[in-house]
């Protein structure tokens, strides 16, 4: 109960739109006068950060399990486990990541000094995951292993910091979609420029030379990555203000379980995460063993992420207009139709199968930019439950179920690449080639199924949210709260 010049609110704990009364009109107004609308510099700013990100995650996700299998002759099964390894380790730093950068304090804020100091470190360490092709027997797995973690701890330390950022440039929820629209646009430019010019570059650097080629194309991405987080910590500014004291793992504990809001938006991306890798790491095998049309690959990659540039202003225009969580809905039916029509026509009619990764492009855009968008409102919604914003710890905990789902899907990659049969640079059997057109359409679609039903459960409408947080003003101001 929230008491304010004798006007009483009432507020549902466990959902915050079963607000059956109302906030004083005056603090609601007072609350919207302050959520000004971000300039362009910070918007740009942060969201470029996301650019160079990409860079690291979309090689790795695109290129790594094809340069472990077909590149550095590893079998299926021990790259995927390798590469799910490595992810598993990233998922469980993230919430120690998190919550160390949630208590960290320095004079430029808890989030941007990851951004100045990680950059260099995860650099060199994205170029040393594609030296161990030089190496051979006991002496390239260790160094395969060893240079992957070592990388996925250097990101770690780096993107947590980056995601949390998010949640203290502005507390007004619209402004966070614009910002979510941003980074995922620069985010996709990282993703189009990665999908189109690996196999480029590698053959420009390599002159016939995979390995030199990879090592070389991966130190262009790294290269250019170290300036752009440099422009990222100079234009951003922590607005929000840290908790009063360090939040305790107790405290922290909390903020995750009790936040029904983020566990929704959390197995929304595990979904979703799966549902993307089965779909990027499947279609390169695809293409090469399937089709014949190893020169596809870039350009289908490419194809599926284009479609950002015209889906996300789409659909940034609709989530202003409607709510995050109409987007999310939108997006997960027509990614779930665009995949049933995959598996009903195949992958044969090279044109159709540019299309319909045209369509998934179009839909994932829109499942993407809602859950991002959602993320840093449940921060709000856990300090409402618990008391502590925990912005560290709530991106922590969201990228361990974003990783530790990707972890899984490639891991089950390999495991069924394995049992089908594959085997690198041979033919293949029609068995494994029928498989593999199978786990393009299958999985993902059961996947988005269960992405669409998180979705439809979120509690946090537009109305609902500017109601908690007028209330969470009122409680910051010191004024009579009470459960």
């Amino acid at each position: 109960m929230v008491t304010c010049a004798g006007e009483t609110t009432l507020m549902n704990t466990a959902n915050p739109e079963g607000v059956i009364a109302r906030v004083p009109h005056a603090l609601q107004n007072a609350v919207q006068g302050r959520e000004a609308r971000l300039p362009f510099r910070v918007k740009f700013g942060f969201g470029v950060g996301d650019f160079a990100l990409n860079l690291y995650w979309q090689a790795t996700t695109l290129y790594l399990l094809y340069y472990y299998t077909d590149v550095a002759g590893l079998s299926p099964v021990v790259a995927g486990w390798i590469f799910a390894g490595a992810m598993l380790w990233d998922a469980f730093c993230d919430p120690i990541a998190g919550y160390i950068a949630n208590r960290t304090r320095s004079r430029w804020g808890r989030y941007r000094p990851y951004l100045l100091f990680g950059c260099v470190p995860l650099a060199l360490s994205f170029v040393a995951m594609f030296v161990p092709a030089y190496v051979s027997g006991a002496g390239m797995l260790a160094l395969v292993l060893g240079t992957h973690v070592v990388f996925r701890t250097t990101y770690t330390v780096l993107s947590m910091p980056y995601n949390a950022l998010m949640a203290t440039l502005t507390h007004s929820s619209q402004e966070r979609g614009s910002l979510a629209a941003y980074r995922m646009i620069c985010a996709s430019s990282a993703a189009l420029l990665v999908a189109l010019s690996t196999l480029k570059l590698v053959a420009i650097f390599g002159q016939g030379n995979e390995q030199r080629g990879f090592l070389m194309a991966m130190a262009v991405y790294a290269a250019i990555s170290i300036p752009v987080f440099g422009f990222t910590f100079f234009s951003s500014q922590e607005r929000e203000m840290p908790d009063a004291h360090g939040i305790t793992l107790r405290e922290a504990w909390a903020v995750i379980v009790r936040n029904r809001a983020f566990l929704l938006v959390a197995g929304m991306t595990v979904a979703l995460a799966a549902a993307g890798t089965f779909l990027s790491k499947t279609l390169p095998y695809v293409l090469k063993y399937g089709l014949h049309r190893e020169d596809l690959i870039g350009a289908a990659l490419g194809m599926f992420t284009m479609q950002a540039f015209i889906a996300i202003p789409f659909w940034a225009w609709v989530m202003r207009r409607s709510s995050k969580r109409t987007v999310a809905l939108c997006g997960g039916g027509l990614g779930m139709f665009g995949y049933a029509v995959l598996g009903g026509v195949g992958v044969q009619d090279v044109a159709l199968l540019f299309g319909l990764l045209g369509l998934l492009g179009f839909a994932g855009a829109a499942s993407v930019l809602a859950v991002w968008a959602m993320v840093p409102d449940t921060v709000e919604y856990g300090e409402w439950h618990t008391g502590g914003r925990g912005e560290g710890v709530i991106f922590g905990a969201f990228s361990f179920a974003h990783k530790g789902a990707l972890a899984i899907a490639v891991a089950g990659i390999g495991h069924l690449l394995g049992a089908m049969g594959f085997v690198a640079n041979q033919p293949q059997s029609q068995a494994a080639i029928d498989g593999m057109q199978t786990m393009l359409w299958l999985a993902p679609m059961a996947l988005q199924g269960m992405g669409l039903l998180f979705a439809f459960f979120y509690p946090l409408s537009p109305q609902a949210y500017q109601h908690m947080l007028a209330a969470l003003r009122q409680r910051r101001a010191g004024q009579s709260v009470q459960r």
